[in-house]
């Protein structure tokens, strides 16, 4: 009989992997995911962004249309003719009107009556209020 004591085993941790390997793959998961999200944002910003240029384009557009419809018009057509070129219609009569000479008396007129009266404002008020004309 022999009693053979058996060397007491270690008790060796039993590593296991498959928690480490399913706390990984969810963080991948995640990561993926986020990246997707964030590229996906991105490209809606860019679509909006182009999308805002578009309209803008095309109010230009449509303002070019407009104006290039006003070119067209005879109205316009006569008006440039009278403006760059000097050209009248025909059996229409032309009168020069001097305006520097016309306006001259009544802007000299101005800045007399603004030189006659130089009192401080509140004197002006003060006469105002008692019913004193200047």
């Amino acid at each position: 009989m022999e009693d053979v004591q058996k060397a007491p085993e270690h008790k060796r941790a039993k590593f296991n992997i498959v928690p480490i390997l399913t706390l990984l793959a969810i963080f991948y998961i995640g990561f993926l995911l986020y990246q997707a999200v964030y590229f996906n944002y991105q490209t809606n910003q860019q679509i909006r962004s182009l999308k805002n240029d578009l309209k803008q384009i095309d109010q230009e557009k449509a303002q070019i249309e407009s104006l290039i419809a006003y070119y067209k018009t005879s109205t316009f057509q006569e008006l440039e003719a009278r403006k760059k070129l000097g050209m009248k219609a025909p059996g229409e009569k032309v009168v020069q009107v001097n305006v520097e000479e016309t306006a001259l008396p009544s802007a000299v007129q101005e800045d007399e009556t603004r030189k006659e009266d130089q009192r401080p404002n509140y004197l002006k008020w003060w006469d105002f209020v008692r019913g004193k004309e200047v």
